[in-house]
């Protein structure tokens, strides 16, 4: 299995949402990039990308994703962009945003503030604002269930 920079996976999910008429803001993109990269991880054992994700206040982000499209703040991102996911990885992907497409973004960012995973271990109350999540602690925590 390929790995992709995340923008390529950002710009997939959002041209998803776009074509499904359910677009998401920046923050809901942040918690579906972690939980595409976790469900990803549990079905291949592939990282899906392996740029930073980093524990901020409102749950895991990847920094350089999030800059791209801070601009939006909280409006919804309405974009389409050329597809850049092999087609074999396309299926899974797509099912993976359907789960996650019907929640709030506030529900999402609850999941990811559950006591004892990863962003709450490195979060630390706001100690470890903005330290990247180990890969590895996100391996042991989210996809050995």
């Amino acid at each position: 299995m390929a790995l992709y920079p995340a923008q390529y996976v950002a710009d997939y999910t959002i041209s998803y949402c776009t074509r499904a008429k359910k677009p998401i803001s920046n923050l809901k993109l942040q918690k579906m990039l972690y939980f595409l990269w976790v469900d990803y991880y549990k079905k291949t054992k592939c990282e899906l990308y392996l740029d930073d994700i980093c524990a901020w206040k409102l749950g895991p982000v990847v920094p350089n994703v999030y800059y791209n499209f801070c601009l939006y703040a909280g409006t919804p991102i309405t974009l389409e962009s050329p597809n850049k996911i092999e087609q074999k990885d396309t299926g899974l992907l797509d099912s993976i945003i359907k789960q996650y497409l019907p929640m709030p973004a506030s529900t999402l960012v609850d999941m990811t503030h559950t006591k004892g995973k990863p962003w709450d271990k490195v979060y630390q109350n706001g100690i470890g604002n903005r330290f990247v999540i180990p890969f590895s602690l996100i391996k042991d925590l989210e996809c050995n269930e």
